[in-house]
């Protein structure tokens, strides 16, 4: 394996050319003796940048791992929508493991990123010691989601990623987010130049898969790790319903929603969030 660690001492940045030729960046963080969590981000316009202080107080027991999911940040795209399938980025994220030496982690994470720790715990159940499911339904998408990116794929198709960024955020998150986020100019630049990595074919491509992908709420009956599963009362996908039927599903998972919480409450409600994650972790021996 080829492995490039970058700038580690003060910003956890790394990335490496795992052992089946994907590249992926990554940020570590916390105690590197501590139980290996990884936390994954959302998917389309989300990477690890986003994900950082979700787990902050957890830092001095836990080795924190975020990565780019192919197709997000700084790791690699691909211009195929079949790329971007949960296998394949599970196989990438076991292979970061591979590449870390560590053979077993806690997974969690938002969106995107729970549903693909679920799909872990379902597909290589030896590596995922337990999972954090913050408002990953493993449901297909909404009529109302795949409407909403037919009407926005044009924006994309034209090369107008900064145009499609602020939609998405409008749609997941609401105005106050999208002015909260532009009242951070450098930062807004930081994700927008993140976005144009892509090309107009790797965009289109992730975003294809994603508004296009079934369900396999299902197979989540053979997850057998502890589980917590996290939702926000305001949220369209999942709602409140859907993450309730993930925790029924699974057996023995936790349920905890947040009331007025929308789609990502770990940013909106974060001292909530962190304060049910705290007790998960403790009750099941990750913290202390």
């Amino acid at each position: 394996m080829i492995g490039r660690r970058v700038d580690t001492e003060t910003s956890g940045e790394c990335e490496a050319v795992l052992g089946h030729g994907v590249r992926l960046f990554w940020r570590e963080l916390g105690n590197p003796s501590g139980v290996p969590m990884l936390w994954i981000h959302g998917g389309s316009v989300e990477d690890s940048s986003m994900m950082v202080r979700d787990l902050a107080p957890f830092f001095d027991q836990l080795r924190v791992i975020l990565p780019d999911i192919r197709g997000h940040g700084r790791s690699a795209r691909f211009d195929d929508p079949a790329e971007y399938t949960w296998a394949a980025k599970c196989v990438d994220v076991v292979e970061l493991l591979d590449h870390l030496g560590i053979q077993r982690a806690v997974w969690g994470g938002n969106s995107m990123g729970a549903a693909l720790s679920l799909w872990a715990a379902i597909h290589q159940p030896d590596r995922v010691r337990a999972v954090v499911d913050i408002s990953g339904p493993p449901e297909p998408v909404s009529r109302h989601d795949a409407t909403w990116w037919a009407e926005q794929r044009p924006l994309v198709a034209a090369g107008q990623f900064a145009a499609y960024y602020e939609a998405n955020v409008l749609h997941r998150s609401g105005p106050a987010a999208l002015a909260s986020l532009k009242a951070r100019p450098e930062r807004y630049a930081e994700i927008v130049e993140l976005l144009h990595g892509h090309t107009v074919a790797s965009f289109l491509a992730l975003l294809d898969e994603t508004y296009a992908r079934p369900g396999w709420l299902d197979q989540c009956s053979r997850i057998e790790c502890p589980t917590l599963v996290i939702g926000g009362s305001l949220d369209a996908f999942p709602d409140e319903a859907q993450s309730r039927r993930v925790a029924d599903v699974i057996a023995g998972a936790r349920l905890y929603m947040v009331e007025g919480g929308p789609h990502f409450p770990n940013r909106t409600h974060r001292a909530e969030v962190q304060g049910v994650v705290r007790a998960f972790l403790t009750d099941i021996g990750v913290l202390a």
